[in-house]
Protein backbone atom coordinates (compact mmCIF):
# COMPACT_ATOMS: atom_id res chain seq x y z
CA UNK A 1 0.00 0.00 0.00
CA UNK A 2 1.39 3.38 -0.97
CA UNK A 3 2.20 5.67 1.95
CA UNK A 4 0.35 8.93 2.38
CA UNK A 5 3.27 11.29 1.86
CA UNK A 6 1.83 13.72 -0.67
CA UNK A 7 0.82 17.12 0.67
CA UNK A 8 1.31 15.95 4.23
CA UNK A 9 0.85 18.28 7.20
CA UNK A 10 4.02 18.92 9.24
CA UNK A 11 2.27 18.70 12.61
CA UNK A 12 -0.82 17.44 14.38
CA UNK A 13 -2.78 18.37 17.48
CA UNK A 14 -1.82 16.47 20.61
CA UNK A 15 -4.16 17.21 23.51
CA UNK A 16 -2.17 16.83 26.73
CA UNK A 17 -5.18 16.20 28.97
CA UNK A 18 -6.62 13.54 26.66
CA UNK A 19 -3.26 11.82 26.26
CA UNK A 20 -2.48 11.61 29.98
CA UNK A 21 -6.01 10.62 31.00
CA UNK A 22 -6.30 7.86 28.40
CA UNK A 23 -6.56 4.44 30.07
CA UNK A 24 -4.00 2.86 27.72
CA UNK A 25 -1.41 5.58 28.40
CA UNK A 26 -1.94 5.52 32.17
CA UNK A 27 -1.14 1.79 32.21
CA UNK A 28 2.12 2.28 30.28
CA UNK A 29 5.54 2.64 31.86
CA UNK A 30 7.56 5.74 31.01
CA UNK A 31 9.66 3.70 28.54
CA UNK A 32 6.51 2.40 26.87
CA UNK A 33 5.09 5.94 26.61
CA UNK A 34 8.28 7.09 24.93
CA UNK A 35 8.17 4.22 22.45
CA UNK A 36 4.47 4.81 21.78
CA UNK A 37 5.01 8.52 21.12
CA UNK A 38 7.98 7.80 18.83
CA UNK A 39 5.91 5.41 16.72
CA UNK A 40 3.05 7.92 16.49
CA UNK A 41 5.44 10.55 15.16
CA UNK A 42 6.84 8.14 12.56
CA UNK A 43 3.30 7.21 11.50
CA UNK A 44 2.36 10.87 11.07
CA UNK A 45 5.39 11.52 8.88
CA UNK A 46 5.24 8.33 6.82
CA UNK A 47 1.48 7.86 6.75
CA UNK A 48 1.65 4.40 8.35
CA UNK A 49 3.96 2.00 10.17
CA UNK A 50 5.49 -1.30 9.03
CA UNK A 51 4.24 -4.56 10.54
CA UNK A 52 7.70 -6.14 10.58
CA UNK A 53 8.96 -6.31 14.17
CA UNK A 54 12.59 -5.74 13.21
CA UNK A 55 11.70 -2.57 11.30
CA UNK A 56 9.64 -1.28 14.24
CA UNK A 57 12.56 -1.98 16.56
CA UNK A 58 14.90 0.04 14.35
CA UNK A 59 12.42 2.93 14.37
CA UNK A 60 12.72 2.82 18.17
CA UNK A 61 16.55 2.90 18.02
CA UNK A 62 16.83 -0.82 18.88
CA UNK A 63 15.29 -0.33 22.30
CA UNK A 64 16.69 -3.20 24.48
CA UNK A 65 13.29 -4.03 26.01
CA UNK A 66 11.42 -3.65 22.72
CA UNK A 67 9.73 -7.09 22.71
CA UNK A 68 8.14 -6.77 26.13
CA UNK A 69 7.24 -3.09 25.69
CA UNK A 70 5.75 -3.67 22.23
CA UNK A 71 3.47 -6.37 23.64
CA UNK A 72 2.13 -3.73 26.05
CA UNK A 73 1.35 -1.09 23.40
CA UNK A 74 0.65 -3.03 20.19
CA UNK A 75 -3.10 -3.07 20.89
CA UNK A 76 -3.04 0.71 20.28
CA UNK A 77 -2.45 0.01 16.58
CA UNK A 78 -4.44 -1.90 14.00
CA UNK A 79 -3.27 -3.60 10.82
CA UNK A 80 -4.68 -2.80 7.39
CA UNK A 81 -3.29 -3.83 4.00
CA UNK A 82 0.03 -4.85 5.53
CA UNK A 83 0.59 -1.62 7.47
CA UNK A 84 -0.02 -0.50 11.06
CA UNK A 85 -2.20 2.47 11.98
CA UNK A 86 -3.36 4.24 15.11
CA UNK A 87 -7.10 4.94 15.03
CA UNK A 88 -6.96 8.25 16.88
CA UNK A 89 -4.02 9.57 14.85
CA UNK A 90 -5.70 8.73 11.54
CA UNK A 91 -8.85 10.49 12.70
CA UNK A 92 -6.78 13.60 13.42
CA UNK A 93 -5.18 13.28 9.98
CA UNK A 94 -8.61 13.15 8.32
CA UNK A 95 -9.75 16.24 10.24
CA UNK A 96 -6.57 18.06 9.28
CA UNK A 97 -6.98 17.17 5.59
CA UNK A 98 -10.64 18.24 5.61
CA UNK A 99 -9.72 21.56 7.21
CA UNK A 100 -6.95 22.21 4.68
CA UNK A 101 -9.26 21.30 1.79
CA UNK A 102 -11.91 23.71 3.06
CA UNK A 103 -9.38 26.52 3.35
CA UNK A 104 -8.01 25.77 -0.12
CA UNK A 105 -11.44 25.66 -1.71
CA UNK A 106 -12.43 28.91 0.00
CA UNK A 107 -9.32 30.58 -1.35
CA UNK A 108 -9.98 29.32 -4.86
CA UNK A 109 -13.58 30.47 -4.82
CA UNK A 110 -12.56 33.86 -3.49
CA UNK A 111 -9.94 34.28 -6.22
CA UNK A 112 -12.45 33.22 -8.88
CA UNK A 113 -15.03 35.71 -7.59
CA UNK A 114 -12.52 38.57 -7.59
CA UNK A 115 -11.29 37.70 -11.09
CA UNK A 116 -14.79 37.65 -12.52
CA UNK A 117 -15.64 40.95 -10.89
CA UNK A 118 -15.50 43.88 -13.30
CA UNK A 119 -12.89 45.77 -11.31
CA UNK A 120 -11.57 42.75 -9.49
CA UNK A 121 -8.35 42.74 -7.53
CA UNK A 122 -7.21 39.22 -8.29
CA UNK A 123 -3.73 39.16 -9.80
CA UNK A 124 -4.26 35.94 -11.75
CA UNK A 125 -7.15 33.76 -12.87
CA UNK A 126 -7.81 30.48 -11.08
CA UNK A 127 -5.73 27.56 -12.37
CA UNK A 128 -7.39 25.46 -15.04
CA UNK A 129 -6.62 22.44 -12.87
CA UNK A 130 -8.90 23.62 -10.16
CA UNK A 131 -12.08 21.68 -9.57
CA UNK A 132 -15.24 23.68 -9.26
CA UNK A 133 -16.72 23.24 -5.81
CA UNK A 134 -20.41 23.59 -5.44
CA UNK A 135 -21.36 24.77 -2.01
CA UNK A 136 -24.87 24.07 -0.94
CA UNK A 137 -26.08 26.33 1.83
CA UNK A 138 -28.88 24.92 3.90
CA UNK A 139 -30.97 27.05 6.15
CA UNK A 140 -31.30 25.65 9.61
CA UNK A 141 -34.42 26.46 11.52
CA UNK A 142 -33.89 28.43 14.68
CA UNK A 143 -36.33 26.20 16.49
CA UNK A 144 -34.29 23.05 15.83
CA UNK A 145 -31.11 24.75 17.01
CA UNK A 146 -32.78 25.91 20.19
CA UNK A 147 -34.08 22.40 20.84
CA UNK A 148 -30.58 20.96 20.62
CA UNK A 149 -29.23 23.76 22.80
CA UNK A 150 -31.79 22.98 25.49
CA UNK A 151 -30.97 19.29 25.17
CA UNK A 152 -27.28 20.12 25.61
CA UNK A 153 -28.01 21.97 28.85
CA UNK A 154 -30.24 19.28 30.37
CA UNK A 155 -28.64 16.06 29.17
CA UNK A 156 -24.96 16.77 28.55
CA UNK A 157 -23.68 19.90 30.28
CA UNK A 158 -25.43 19.11 33.55
CA UNK A 159 -23.24 15.99 34.08
CA UNK A 160 -19.97 16.92 32.38
CA UNK A 161 -17.21 17.35 35.04
CA UNK A 162 -15.56 20.46 33.56
CA UNK A 163 -17.38 23.78 33.20
CA UNK A 164 -15.16 25.77 30.83
CA UNK A 165 -15.42 26.42 27.07
CA UNK A 166 -19.19 26.06 27.13
CA UNK A 167 -19.82 28.12 23.99
CA UNK A 168 -17.63 25.95 21.78
CA UNK A 169 -19.03 22.82 23.39
CA UNK A 170 -22.67 23.70 22.65
CA UNK A 171 -21.79 24.61 19.06
CA UNK A 172 -20.11 21.25 18.50
CA UNK A 173 -22.93 19.41 20.26
CA UNK A 174 -25.56 21.01 18.03
CA UNK A 175 -23.42 20.22 14.98
CA UNK A 176 -23.14 16.55 15.96
CA UNK A 177 -26.85 16.20 16.62
CA UNK A 178 -27.69 17.79 13.26
CA UNK A 179 -25.31 15.40 11.52
CA UNK A 180 -27.27 12.44 12.86
CA UNK A 181 -25.33 11.39 16.00
CA UNK A 182 -27.87 9.92 18.42
CA UNK A 183 -28.39 11.41 21.87
CA UNK A 184 -27.97 8.00 23.54
CA UNK A 185 -24.62 7.50 21.80
CA UNK A 186 -23.21 10.73 23.23
CA UNK A 187 -24.68 10.40 26.74
CA UNK A 188 -23.82 6.71 27.18
CA UNK A 189 -20.28 7.40 26.03
CA UNK A 190 -19.99 10.29 28.47
CA UNK A 191 -21.31 8.22 31.39
CA UNK A 192 -18.73 5.52 30.64
CA UNK A 193 -15.97 8.13 30.70
CA UNK A 194 -17.25 9.62 33.94
CA UNK A 195 -17.03 6.18 35.57
CA UNK A 196 -13.51 5.73 34.21
CA UNK A 197 -12.37 9.14 35.47
CA UNK A 198 -13.74 8.38 38.94
CA UNK A 199 -12.24 4.89 39.16
CA UNK A 200 -8.84 6.00 37.90
CA UNK A 201 -8.81 9.10 40.13
CA UNK A 202 -8.30 11.46 37.19
CA UNK A 203 -7.77 15.03 38.37
CA UNK A 204 -10.14 17.66 36.88
CA UNK A 205 -7.22 19.38 35.15
CA UNK A 206 -6.54 16.19 33.16
CA UNK A 207 -10.16 15.80 32.04
CA UNK A 208 -10.54 17.25 28.51
CA UNK A 209 -12.79 20.23 27.94
CA UNK A 210 -16.27 19.32 26.74
CA UNK A 211 -15.60 20.88 23.32
CA UNK A 212 -12.43 18.79 22.96
CA UNK A 213 -14.20 15.61 24.05
CA UNK A 214 -16.94 16.18 21.47
CA UNK A 215 -14.58 17.24 18.69
CA UNK A 216 -12.59 14.04 19.08
CA UNK A 217 -15.77 11.93 19.17
CA UNK A 218 -14.67 10.24 22.39
CA UNK A 219 -18.20 8.92 22.85
CA UNK A 220 -17.29 6.23 20.31
CA UNK A 221 -14.42 4.85 22.40
CA UNK A 222 -14.85 1.23 23.47
CA UNK A 223 -12.08 1.15 26.07
CA UNK A 224 -14.27 1.85 29.08
CA UNK A 225 -17.00 -0.77 28.89
CA UNK A 226 -17.16 -2.30 32.36
CA UNK A 227 -18.87 -5.46 31.14
CA UNK A 228 -16.17 -6.09 28.54
CA UNK A 229 -13.44 -5.36 31.08
CA UNK A 230 -15.02 -7.69 33.64
CA UNK A 231 -15.12 -10.55 31.14
CA UNK A 232 -11.39 -10.24 30.63
CA UNK A 233 -10.65 -10.49 34.34
CA UNK A 234 -9.78 -14.03 35.40
CA UNK A 235 -9.61 -14.58 39.12
CA UNK A 236 -7.21 -17.33 40.13
CA UNK A 237 -7.11 -18.79 43.62
CA UNK A 238 -4.50 -21.19 44.93
CA UNK A 239 -5.10 -23.51 47.87
CA UNK A 240 -2.19 -24.27 50.20
CA UNK A 241 -2.25 -27.60 52.02
CA UNK A 242 -0.10 -29.19 54.76
CA UNK A 243 0.06 -32.71 56.15
CA UNK A 244 -0.82 -32.75 59.85
CA UNK A 245 1.63 -35.60 60.47
CA UNK A 246 4.84 -34.94 58.52
CA UNK A 247 4.32 -31.29 57.53
CA UNK A 248 4.60 -31.88 53.78
CA UNK A 249 3.11 -29.02 51.76
CA UNK A 250 1.45 -28.83 48.35
CA UNK A 251 -0.64 -26.37 46.34
CA UNK A 252 -3.75 -26.90 44.20
CA UNK A 253 -6.07 -24.72 42.15
CA UNK A 254 -9.20 -26.34 43.63
CA UNK A 255 -10.42 -28.04 46.78
CA UNK A 256 -8.95 -31.49 47.37
CA UNK A 257 -11.10 -34.52 46.80
CA UNK A 258 -11.41 -37.14 49.55
CA UNK A 259 -9.08 -39.47 47.66
CA UNK A 260 -6.44 -36.72 47.47
CA UNK A 261 -6.41 -35.84 51.18
CA UNK A 262 -4.20 -38.75 52.31
CA UNK A 263 -0.52 -37.74 52.43
CA UNK A 264 1.51 -39.92 50.05
CA UNK A 265 4.78 -38.84 51.66
CA UNK A 266 4.20 -40.42 55.07
CA UNK A 267 0.97 -42.32 54.35
CA UNK A 268 -0.19 -41.53 57.87
CA UNK A 269 -1.38 -37.95 57.95
CA UNK A 270 -3.96 -36.02 55.98
CA UNK A 271 -3.78 -32.74 54.12
CA UNK A 272 -5.56 -29.81 55.73
CA UNK A 273 -5.34 -26.12 54.93
CA UNK A 274 -1.93 -24.78 55.84
CA UNK A 275 -3.42 -22.13 58.09
CA UNK A 276 -5.49 -24.62 60.06
CA UNK A 277 -2.47 -26.89 60.63
CA UNK A 278 -0.40 -23.94 61.84
CA UNK A 279 -3.25 -22.98 64.16
CA UNK A 280 -3.44 -26.47 65.63
CA UNK A 281 0.32 -26.51 66.15
CA UNK A 282 0.20 -23.13 67.89
CA UNK A 283 -2.58 -24.32 70.23
CA UNK A 284 -0.65 -27.47 71.07
CA UNK A 285 2.50 -25.48 71.87
CA UNK A 286 0.52 -23.10 74.08
CA UNK A 287 -1.01 -26.00 76.03
CA UNK A 288 2.40 -27.61 76.51
CA UNK A 289 3.87 -24.35 77.74
CA UNK A 290 1.01 -23.86 80.20
CA UNK A 291 1.36 -27.42 81.48
CA UNK A 292 5.04 -26.91 82.24
CA UNK A 293 4.23 -23.84 84.32
CA UNK A 294 1.70 -25.70 86.53
CA UNK A 295 2.76 -26.29 90.22
CA UNK A 296 4.06 -29.71 91.27
CA UNK A 297 1.58 -32.39 92.36
CA UNK A 298 0.47 -32.09 95.98
CA UNK A 299 1.26 -35.03 98.32
CA UNK A 300 0.10 -35.98 101.78
CA UNK A 301 2.43 -36.85 104.63
CA UNK A 302 1.83 -39.55 107.27
CA UNK A 303 -0.38 -37.19 109.27
CA UNK A 304 -2.70 -36.66 106.28
CA UNK A 305 -1.72 -33.04 105.78
CA UNK A 306 -0.87 -31.65 102.35
CA UNK A 307 2.76 -31.00 101.68
CA UNK A 308 4.87 -29.86 98.79
CA UNK A 309 5.99 -26.64 97.18
CA UNK A 310 2.63 -26.03 95.54
CA UNK A 311 0.63 -26.18 98.77
CA UNK A 312 3.08 -23.98 100.65
CA UNK A 313 3.15 -21.30 97.99
CA UNK A 314 -0.65 -21.20 97.75
CA UNK A 315 -0.93 -20.82 101.54
CA UNK A 316 1.61 -18.02 101.62
CA UNK A 317 -0.16 -16.18 98.81
CA UNK A 318 -3.50 -16.52 100.63
CA UNK A 319 -2.01 -15.16 103.87
CA UNK A 320 -0.49 -12.19 102.07
CA UNK A 321 -3.76 -11.31 100.37
CA UNK A 322 -5.69 -11.67 103.63
CA UNK A 323 -3.24 -9.42 105.52
CA UNK A 324 -3.45 -6.78 102.80
CA UNK A 325 -7.24 -6.83 103.03
CA UNK A 326 -7.19 -6.43 106.83
CA UNK A 327 -4.72 -3.55 106.65
CA UNK A 328 -6.81 -1.74 104.00
CA UNK A 329 -9.91 -1.99 106.26
CA UNK A 330 -7.99 -0.64 109.29
CA UNK A 331 -8.60 -3.76 111.40
CA UNK A 332 -6.02 -4.50 114.04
Amino acid sequence: MQNKRSNKAPSFHMYAGDFLSDMNVRLMSMAQRGMYTTLLLHEWIEGSLPTDIQQLMRLCDNHPEFDSDWSAIKHCFYEKDGRNYNKRLEKERSKMNEYRDRKSNSGKMGAKARWEKKNGTAIAPPSNKEVEVEVEVKSVSKKTKNNYSDEFEKEFWSIYPRRDSKKRAVEKYVSLRKSGVALDTIINGLKSYIKHWRLSGTEPSFIPMASTWLNQERYEDELLSESKTAKKLVLKKNFNWMCDACGHEKTSSAELKVSEQLCKECEEGFYYSKKSVHLEQSIAKAKEKARKKEPKTKTKDSSGKQSGVGASSEKDEFNNQFNNLVNSLGVR
